[in-house]
Parts: C-alpha cells; sequence; structure tokens
C-alpha cells in the first residue's frame, strides 16, 4: 500500500472513531484505486454489512445522467441546447422563454419543486403525475428572468427528463439504461421508483437523539429525472473513467459539457477550483442518502462517497480525502468547546420555525438546546458561538440567523412563535 493510501487509511479509522459512518468510499488517481472502504450497516435492523457493491440512492448525481441523455441526444442532431422549452412542452409557451441549456445549467427562473410547502407536505409521498408536476409548477411565477443569474432547481431536471423521452420514445430508464449504464457495464446501478424491490439497496438514516432512526419516507417517482438513481462506488468509477474516453460522446461535446465562462455549474456538474486543482464534482442529498463524485481531470483523481445517514458531512470529507493525495496537512475534526450563552440570549432561539412545508421546534435541553424536525426528529444541540450550535452527536453545525427586519431564521424557516 502507497504512503498516499496509508494515510487516507489512518485518517478514516481516526474520523470512524470520533463520529458515527456508515457507507462506502473509493479513491483512485491515474486509473489506480488507491483506496476502498466499506463500513457500517446497509441495514441496522437485520444487521447487513455494507460492501464495495452495496447500492445507495445518489440522489443529484442523477442530474449527470439525464445531462449526458441530453447531450447525446443533441449530438445525434436531436435537439439544440439553446432551443425553447415551449418546443418540446407547449405547456410553457405562456412563460418567458427558457431553453434547454437554462435548465441544464439552473438558470431557467422556474419554481425549485422541492422548495414548495405542498411538495414537501405532502405531493412528495404519493405517486406525483406528470401532469400534477406540470400544473403545480405553472401555477407559480418566474423567480426570475431565465439565463439572468443561477438558482439551483430540481424543477428544471425533472423536464429535462421528460424531453429526453419525447425525442427517444425511450422512458428515462430505458434511455439511460441502455445508452449509458448497459455500454459502460454499469450493472449495479439504475432507477428507483419506489414500486419495486432492489437487490442489495441500503436502507437509509437519520439521526434523532443519539443513535440512527429510519429516514422520512418520499416516493421516488416524484422526483424522477432530477434524483431518483442508485449506485454503487464502484459503478460511479466507471462512470468517473468513462468522461476520458469517446465512448459516449465526441471529446468536442464533452468539452461543453465541463467548459462554462465563469458559471459555477456546467451542464450537469458543478466546476469550481478545490485543493489549486479543477474540480468537476456533483453531490445529493435527501432523505437519508448522502452521495459525492468528485473528479480532478488535471490529475486523473476521483474520490467518491456514498453513505445511508444523512448526518454525514461528505462534501467534507471528499475535500479532505483528495487533500491527502494531494500532499494536503489534514486532522479529524474533534467537537468544538462550549461557548457560554446568558438564559436570556438561549431563550431568544426558542420557538417554532416554518418554511417549505417543513417545521423546526426549538426547546430548552438543560442547559443547551434541542430542535425536533417534523415532529419526528430529535436534535440535541449546544452553543459553539453566540449564533451557531454544535450537534452533539453528529459532525453538524446549525446556525440562527438574524434578518435585517430582526426576525430569526433557523435552517432556511422562519421563526413563526
Amino acid at each position: 500500500m502507497t504512503s498516499v493510501s496509508n494515510r487516507i487509511k489512518t485518517y478514516m479509522e481516526q474520523y470512524i472513531d470520533s463520529w458515527p459512518f456508515s457507507g462506502t468510499i473509493l479513491v483512485a488517481q491515474e486509473g489506480e484505486i488507491l483506496y476502498k472502504l466499506a463500513h457500517g450497516h446497509a441495514n441496522i435492523e437485520h444487521e447487513v454489512i455494507n460492501s464495495p457493491t452495496t447500492k445507495f440512492g445518489i440522489w443529484s448525481i442523477t442530474k449527470s445522467f439525464t445531462a449526458m441523455a441530453i447531450m447525446m441526444l443533441a449530438q445525434q442532431k436531436l435537439l439544440r441546447l439553446d432551443d425553447p422549452l415551449s418546443d418540446y412542452l407547449p405547456a410553457f409557451k405562456k412563460v418567458e422563454m427558457i431553453t434547454i441549456r437554462h435548465l441544464m445549467q439552473h438558470e431557467s427562473g422556474l419554481v425549485n419543486s422541492t422548495n414548495l410547502p405542498e411538495y414537501n407536505a405532502n405531493l412528495n409521498k404519493w405517486p406525483l403525475s406528470r401532469e400534477q408536476f406540470l400544473s403545480v409548477i405553472l401555477e407559480y411565477p418566474l423567480d426570475f428572468s431565465p439565463g439572468s443569474q443561477f438558482s439551483y432547481n430540481n424543477t428544471g431536471y425533472y423536464l429535462l427528463g421528460i424531453i429526453i423521452e419525447k425525442l427517444s420514445g425511450l422512458t428515462f430508464e430505458q434511455f439511460v439504461t441502455n445508452r449509458i449504464l448497459e455500454p459502460l457495464g454499469m450493472t449495479n446501478t439504475g432507477m428507483n421508483d419506489s414500486r419495486r424491490l432492489i437487490s442489495g439497496l441500503a436502507s437509509s438514516y437519520d439521526s434523532s437523539g443519539y443513535e440512527p432512526v429510519p429516514s422520512e419516507f418520499i416516493d421516488m417517482y416524484a422526483i424522477s429525472s432530477a434524483g431518483c438513481m442508485y449506485s454503487t462506488i464502484e459503478d460511479l468509477y466507471k462512470w468517473d473513467q468513462a468522461f476520458y474516453s469517446s465512448q459516449l460522446l465526441s471529446q468536442e461535446v464533452l468539452h461543453e459539457t465541463f467548459h462554462s465562462d465563469n458559471a459555477k455549474y456546467g451542464l450537469g456538474w458543478f466546476l469550481d477550483e478545490c485543493n489549486n486543482q479543477k474540480r468537476i464534482y456533483h453531490g445529493g442529498a435527501y432523505r437519508g442518502y448522502r452521495s459525492e463524485l468528485h473528479r480532478y481531470p488535471q490529475s486523473k483523481v476521483t474520490v467518491i462517497i456514498l453513505t445511508n445517514y444523512d448526518f454525514v458531512p461528505v462534501t467534507m470529507l471528499a475535500e479532505v480525502l483528495a487533500g491527502i493525495v494531494f500532499g494536503e496537512d489534514v486532522t479529524v475534526p474533534q467537537l468544538p468547546q462550549s461557548f457560554s450563552l446568558s438564559p436570556e440570549k438561549i431563550n431568544e432561539f426558542i420557538g417554532t420555525y416554518e418554511g417549505f412545508g417543513c417545521k423546526a421546534v426549538v426547546e430548552r435541553d438543560g442547559d443547551d438546546l434541542l430542535f425536533v424536525w417534523n415532529d419526528r426528529i430529535s436534535n440535541p444541540i449546544y452553543p459553539i458561538s453566540d449564533t451557531i450550535f454544535q450537534h452533539k452527536w453528529t459532525n453538524k453545525s446549525y446556525s440562527f440567523k438574524y434578518k435585517p427586519d430582526g426576525t430569526l431564521s433557523f435552517l432556511g424557516l422562519i421563526k413563526t412563535e
């Protein structure tokens, strides 16, 4: 084992000694796997251990597959990225012109479906037909003029899935399976529609108090091509490696996929710099699963993390593990020291916070606080500054924020009482 592999192994052993972790990790460079880990349980109740072939929901990494499908159709000249959305979905003719590119780069201005109160409170729990989805979205005005700004948006990628089906004559699942997964040998990757059993799929967990609990149910049909896929670290490594060849797209089209003038998001991928390297990456997080796929093409470094613990800070971990490969000095985070707050200051934060169809009730817990999420999950927290609180068990912190008018917000929710 190389010195880099040993450093990663040592770091993760120390991390797991300090923080809860369940999932799989793969780190590679120049086509060589430097480190692979499977830890924790795919199912706690039945004591099923995670393995490198355990499947996890990858949520928004799905968008990289949806974007690939669109780019394949563009390469076939079945569409152009600057075509109006209304050419394919006439229901949007009355909306200011939105293009395919706007959808792909999160610049459409459409309301984000997963931020809607009715979606989080109810619609994501039931089979949501395409017609129902469109009728809900079209009730809302645009948040901004298309192309004028970036705002991460699941609605756009749901609509891209519909376009893929219209142009190909295949379902989204059939297109991705036949045109992408099978050619790449990604046999442990697919779509979860909440209507069938998926062999080897990890159960998903949140935390309540100091232990994991089952995550809140969501009907996967409601998220579709914006986040419905599952995969493994080994399959996602095949996905990563495919971008170094012309197996799916020409090099010219691949360049367009990963190039964007000063934009933070290309065509299905975030674009930035990290560890003094160009980074192409995507993550996913919702209802128990978290995922990260980070690609550093200049050095051909790849970091993949999949977990069925909603409370694992996978973005931080992915960046730290890449940092180890690039020779950075890293240390495992520890629980921060408590910060003294007066009883009066603590009392300011106590109350009910609501928004997006979600609720957090902040209560006193001795000298500290706890908040109960959606009447079902309890989170014990303690102050580490005058507005920031640390979870007592997981590696997460939470901020209370004062708005200009003096109102308080917490987790993006507004204090209502």
